[in-house]
């Protein structure tokens, strides 16, 4: 069983204050092995009569992390699939200078939202900016604004959190456990609220080698990681260790936030969707990208010449869903009807019968950039090697990327040039030594649920709000994932 805790930070600096206490949570008791049965807590919904547009006809939306890469796809596809819709209120922190306002203009300004903008550009008067900080008290929103959320929004799409592998433990309970306590506090006040979404990742019970669409008992009691965070918040060594067979901070907080969704959630019709990889859209744009993450980074280092050697197995799946099947699927599992008080959980994932490992999945994008002239001044690409011994990885790595690197860098020199080739490579290394357990362990993701709901879908949804994994060709997508990169990311025509 969870102990009590008290959540104890600031509102705005994420800094350990034993005077503050937002909450004590008793958490429930789980199961000892897969959480919650699968079919004692949880069972296969039956599809509505409606479409997923008519269910957000006239609804109001409220969206946490908007403003991110999901978020963005997920008010795009609300806005072009479900016209009827009423408003959407968008959670946005104000920074670097801007307001909420020129922050929001500054995020419909990128290609997402062109086509939108031809055909429907009224539709963009209906998003609503709440101001707000996930790290402040209440979500940092004013009570007149709090009060109009609480009276009109009907759905509630909670997609904040710090995904940064490099942000500290502290940083990341903060942000998306805390977070996720206090907009469930938000939803449950909500007096028209139909469903409660929460979106958290696939890799959130990585420890286990088959993943249900289950919610599992979090992997420590949570007074004991504030204790820890108190004592050995910034000691790297110890927090791996500290984590056990989770990868990162970022699944271990997400594995505490599905904890604390499934006791908290009360009375609210309530979802969970675990995304893995995401990686570029399929459509609408194709290739559409806004971010440096994962599979995204890793390939188009691969492309570039800065990484040759991974560590891991050519045998492990590279689970990769394209972002605007992740916003799909949520937007109609977030539609269908569930009587249950339970929490139903979506792992969102690729289909094993069609997913490319991570050594097919390089290859095939490094084909494709093959096809165009590669851009002056970066290094000679090379089809990737895997090795799961790290002695290997060491010695491939230093032959065949830093020795390049190295006498690319000398050649620079003589030109009179400033060398950066070394210091590309370090960081493409840097970010292959994070993904490290992603690539070297096979895990098996369960998605009986997500199967259901995909087969159910009318024809007419299937086409507005494509999310099955099984239509993707890859050798369409990677070449609409390269150029898209190309394109978004390195601004290369």
């Amino acid at each position: 069983m969870f102990k009590l805790f008290q959540c104890i930070f600031k509102d705005n600096c994420g800094v350990l204050n034993k005077n503050i206490v937002l909450k004590s949570i008793n958490v429930c008791t789980f199961s000892d092995k897969s959480g919650i049965n699968l079919r004692e807590k949880t069972s296969i919904n039956t599809p509505r009569a409606q479409s997923v547009a008519e269910y957000y006809a006239g609804k109001k939306v409220f969206i946490t992390g908007g403003t991110g890469f999901v978020g963005k796809v997920l008010i795009q596809r609300l806005l072009t699939n479900c016209k009827d819709i009423d408003t959407l209120y968008v959670l946005i922190r104000q920074k670097s200078g801007q307001n909420v306002q020129e922050r929001l203009k500054s995020m419909l300004n990128v290609p997402l939202f062109d086509n939108l903008k031809k055909v429907n550009p009224a539709s963009l008067n209906k998003i609503v900016p709440i101001p707000g900080d996930m790290m402040k008290s209440k979500l940092g929103i004013s009570l007149q604004d709090e009060d109009k959320l609480i009276d009109n929004v009907s759905v509630m799409f909670h997609s904040a959190a710090t995904v940064k592998f490099t942000d500290t433990f502290k940083t990341m309970i903060c942000v998306n456990l805390e977070g996720t306590a206090k907009a469930l506090e938000l939803g449950k006040r909500m007096k028209n609220l139909d469903t409660f979404v929460y979106i958290s990742t696939a890799f959130s019970n990585s420890d286990k080698a088959v993943i249900d669409e289950v919610i599992y008992p979090p992997p420590k009691p949570l007074d004991e990681v504030y204790k820890f965070i108190d004592k050995h918040g910034n000691d790297e060594e110890r927090i791996k260790k500290f984590i056990g067979g989770l990868p990162n901070t970022y699944t271990f907080s997400k594995a505490f936030c599905e904890s604390l969704v499934d006791k908290e959630h009360g009375n609210m019709r309530t979802i969970i969707v675990r995304p893995s990889i995401v990686t570029p859209s399929v459509q609408d744009p194709p290739g559409w990208c806004d971010s440096w993450v994962a599979a995204t980074a890793t390939f188009s280092d691969v492309s570039r010449g800065l990484t040759r050697v991974l560590y891991g197995r050519p045998d492990v799946p590279c689970n990769t869903i394209p972002v605007d099947y992740v916003c799909n699927l949520t937007l109609v599992a977030a539609a269908r009807q569930n009587p249950s008080k339970d929490v139903l959980v979506y792992n969102c994932c690729g289909d094993p019968d069609n997913i490319v490992t991570w050594k097919r999945g390089a290859d095939m994008y490094l084909e494709e950039s093959l096809k165009y002239d590669r851009v002056p001044g970066t290094l000679r690409p090379g089809k990737v090697v895997m090795s799961p011994h790290p002695l290997v990885v060491r010695y491939l790595r230093f032959t065949r990327q830093t020795v390049p690197a190295l006498l690319a860098d000398c050649w620079l020199r003589i030109q009179g040039k400033q060398p950066r080739h070394l210091k590309a490579v370090q960081r493409a290394a840097l970010l292959t030594t994070l993904l490290q357990s992603f690539t070297s362990t096979r895990l098996d993701f369960r998605t009986t649920r997500s199967r259901h709901l995909m087969d159910t879908m009318s024809e007419e949804d299937k086409v507005l709000f494509p999310c099955d994994p099984k239509t993707i060709i890859w050798k369409n997508y990677m070449k609409d994932f390269y150029c898209g990169v190309q394109k978004y990311l390195l601004n290369n025509k």
